[in-house]
Order: structure tokens, then C-alpha cells, then sequence
């Protein structure tokens, strides 16, 4: 999925300036002295009536997509998929905002790109749909000082902005992305909770999610205490524990033992003793063999997987979590990029290209896969896809080289410098950055075929 960064890639910011349907147009302000509109008005109001059937247009085609996803079973994906493109509107978005509070002048603002379903012009900006909606870009003029600008708009150009009004401008997107990760993981925390993508071992007054019954109607240890659904243990004789993974070691090294419970029932809380059963002479009701090969305690209930915080729990997990996957996904993105030759043997071995451990970059097709499986799932896989690609989205486009918005932010801390040394301004030649623009694309280019190319590959597999 393409994200335009500010700097001159195919569809970011640099794209060509075209008012379409929606520019200025020769639009009169006089009538004439019978009353009549003048040939203006009438251009005008064309230009309205034609913007108006676009805007329809686009609609339409909008909700016979959603009738038709919604007609073969697939509308949670796709708007998973418009969410998407959502996110990367917002990214865009943070560019315009960010430019028209600093006072420079962006002329365009588009999502998608390709051939044009519909625009409007704005005062001086053109906003618009185009058909393919692989990203969007909006066009501040003079990012770079290779850009041709006309001499009444100079003073607004990017590049003539104080450094961190450039900085502010090109980190935007990231930003945007890296707040949407955070408010999704506290949603998901608080929420639908998390199902072990962050929280391996879960608390251990998670609820009760079942309780067991034995075969020929003997009643487990669970149920001599009265456990239901939804109750939480709190304490086992009076110890405390961390995660459920201690209390259930706890549990299994007493077989036959006596056990007092301190139990939780949605905020009444009770006293309950019981006696633990051995595991290695009980079958559960509906199992034809023992739960264990050698003398275990157990008590008769399962537990749910999904950990959920309050909100000042889950704001503080969700910055851990946040944290630790911008780490990850870094070391991922330079571990990916500089080994090129494992990711050449993924494409000439699917078996290494299947590998659990490997590491590659995920096409469009490969993003819709994800989102159909997040979607079945449930909503907390869906947060986290989201959160993680909002992460590697905002992490990537600081890398700092042309196109991405890293290497605006490069640019401008090294022409302050250069300027501060000189005394005087000083501006850098993008042209002679030019091989390394080219090098960066072409890089670009490799890993977005070749991740297609592996996706459909699965696909067709």
C-alpha cells in the first residue's frame, strides 16, 4: 500500500497541479442589462452540475460495492480495507492541516489516484477522488528547490518556511499514524481486550469462561465450589498470583488436596473451599481418556484468553505495547531492507517464503487476506492489524531518503546547518540527490512486485 510522503515520488505530493472539472473556470460577474447571464455564469454553472453528477456517480458506485460485499459474505473486510484507506486520508490530512496552519499554499488534496471520478476547487485548493484507492497525496508547492514556483507564491513555499515548520509538516503523517495506533491499543484493551498478541500470560483473575462437568454426571471440584461462568479467582489459600499460568502450576502440584478460594462474582466476593480432584483418574464429560498421564491437581474450569484493562490500565499497556512494537517493527524494516538476499530465496522457495519466522512486506492483496481472517477473529484481531499497520506505516515514512517524509525532515535539518555555518541561507540541490531518489524507488519498486508476486502466489497455493 502506497503512502505518499511530501517529497516527488509517482503519487505524492509533486503530483501535476490540475484543477479538472472542479478549477477555476472563466466564471462572469456582470449581467447583462437585459437580466441574462453572461457565457461565465453559464460555464459555472455547467462546472456545478457536472461536479454534482460526479459526486453521485461516485456514490453510487460506493454503495453497489457495499451491497455487493455485503451479497457475497465479505463486507467486514472490506471495511476493514476502507479503514484502510481511512488511515491514510488521516495521514494526508495531517500534511494539509499542518501546511495551511503554517501558512503555506497546497493546491491539491486527493485520495486515490489514476484518472479522476470527481473534484471541486476550494479557494486555492482542488479537492478530489480518483479511481484507484491505493493512497493519496496532497501538493504543497516549492517542497523542493528543483520546483518551479511562481514568484507571488514564493513567500508560501515550503521551502522557504523556518526549519521546523518543515519538520512539523513532514513528520504530520507519521504522527497521525502513530496517534491512531495508540487510541486503537487502549480500545482494544479496554474493549474487546487482547487475545495474547501482547499479554502472552493472562492475568489470573480472568473470568471463568467454562466450567467442567465429569463423565456419568460426577461433579468437578469447580462445581462443588459453586464456580460459574464469569466468576475470577482472586487468591488459592490465600496466595496471590500474577498470571494464570502460576496459579495453575499452584493448582496442578496439590492432587487431592483441600484448596480455600477467594472468588470474585461480578464484584460480590465470596469464600469457597473444594477439594481438587487427580487429572490422571477423571475423564471430562464427552472425553474418552484421562486428562493427564500422571497425578495432576485440577480443579474444572477453563479460563478466558482475552485480557482486558481499565482505561488507566489499558493507556499504560497500550504505551508498552506501542513501544515495543515501534522497536520491532524498526529492526524488522532494516533487518528487511538490508538483507535483500533472503528475500530474493523467499521468492525462489515458498517454503521459505512460509516460514513463520519470515519477514517480508505485505502487498494490497496480501492486506485484504489479513483483514478477512482479522475479521473473522473477532474485533481485537482487527484493532490489532490496524494498530500494527498504522505503526509500520508511520515508522517507515521517517526513514530518512527521498520520497519518504524522513528525508524532507533530513533535508531540512541539513540546510539549517549548512545554513548556520554560512550565515546566511542556504538551500540544497535536490538534483544531486537525484541517484539516490532513483536507487530508493527502484527499491521501492522491487519489494512492491515482489510482495505482490509472493501474495498471489499464496493465493493461487
Amino acid at each position: 500500500m502506497t503512502v505518499a510522503g511530501p517529497g516527488p515520488d509517482p503519487g505524492g505530493r509533486s503530483a501535476p497541479d490540475d484543477p479538472g472539472p472542479g478549477g477555476p473556470g472563466p466564471v462572469g460577474a456582470a449581467r447583462g442589462a437585459g437580466g441574462g447571464v453572461t457565457h461565465g455564469e453559464g460555464e459555472a454553472g455547467t462546472d456545478m452540475r457536472e461536479q454534482r453528477s460526479a459526486l453521485v456517480r461516485l456514490a453510487l458506485v460506493v454503495v453497489g460495492a457495499l451491497v455487493l460485499a455485503r451479497l457475497f459474505g465479505a463486507l467486514d473486510t472490506v471495511l476493514v480495507v476502507a479503514a484502510l484507506i481511512v488511515v491514510i486520508v488521516l495521514h494526508e490530512l495531517g500534511h494539509f492541516l499542518t501546511a495551511k496552519w503554517t501558512g503555506m499554499k497546497v493546491t491539491e488534496f486527493f485520495v486515490g489516484f489514476g484518472p479522476r471520478l470527481w473534484s471541486v476547487r476550494r479557494g486555492e485548493t482542488t479537492y478530489g477522488v480518483k479511481a484507484l484507492p491505493l493512497g493519496g497525496y496532497c501538493r504543497i508547492i516549492g517542497m523542493t528547490s528543483a520546483e518551479d514556483v511562481a514568484p507571488e507564491d514564493e513567500p508560501r513555499a515550503y521551502r522557504n518556511q523556518a526549519t521546523y515548520k518543515r519538520v512539523v509538516v513532514a513528520v504530520a503523517g507519521s504522527f497521525v499514524h502513530f496517534v491512531l495506533a495508540f487510541v486503537l491499543l487502549v480500545v482494544m484493551f479496554v474493549g474487546p481486550g487482547d487475545i495474547g498478541n501482547f499479554v502472552h500470560d493472562p492475568p489470573a483473575t480472568n473470568p471463568v469462561l467454562a466450567v467442567d462437568t465429569f463423565a456419568h454426571g460426577r461433579r468437578s471440584p469447580a462445581q462443588m465450589a459453586h464456580l460459574q461462568v464469569g466468576d475470577r479467582i482472586l487468591a488459592v489459600n490465600g496466595v496471590h498470583f500474577a498470571g494464570w499460568d502460576e496459579m495453575s502450576a499452584y493448582l496442578r502440584a496439590r492432587p487431592g488436596r483441600i484448596v480455600h478460594l477467594t472468588v470474585d462474582d461480578h464484584g460480590r466476593v465470596f469464600e469457597t473451599t473444594t477439594r481438587l480432584v487427580d487429572g490422571s483418574k477423571v475423564l471430562v464429560a464427552g472425553s474418552k481418556t484421562p486428562l493427564f498421564d500422571k497425578p495432576t491437581g485440577f480443579l474444572g474450569i477453563e479460563t478466558s484468553s482475552v485480557v482486558r484493562f481499565g482505561l488507566v490500565g489499558a493507556v499504560a499497556h497500550a504505551g508498552d505495547a506501542f513501544g515495543t512494537t515501534v522497536v520491532t517493527s524498526t529492526a524488522r524494516l532494516a533487518t528487511r531492507i538490508a538483507d535483500v538476499g533472503s528475500y530474493v530465496h523467499m521468492l525462489e522457495s515458498q517454503k521459505a517464503a512460509d516460514n513463520p519466522h519470515a519477514v517480508r512486506f505485505v502487498s494490497p492483496v496480501g492486506l485484504v487476506r489479513l483483514a478477512n481472517v482479522a475479521t473473522k477473529v473477532g474485533w481485537s484481531e482487527v484493532l490489532y492489524l490496524l494498530a500494527l499497520i498504522n505503526i509500520f506505516l508511520g515508522t517507515f515514512n521517517l526513514v530518512p531518503l527521498l520520497p519518504m517524509d524522513g528525508g524532507h525532515v533530513a533535508i531540512a535539518l541539513y540546510e539549517k546547518v549548512r545554513s548556520l555555518r554560512a550565515k546566511r541561507p542556504y538551500h540544497a540541490d535536490v538534483n544531486k540527490l537525484a541517484p539516490i531518489l532513483y536507487a530508493v524507488l527502484a527499491l521501492l519498486a522491487f519489494y512492491t512486485i515482489s510482495s505482490l508476486f509472493l501474495d498471489l502466489r499464496d493465493l493461487l497455493s
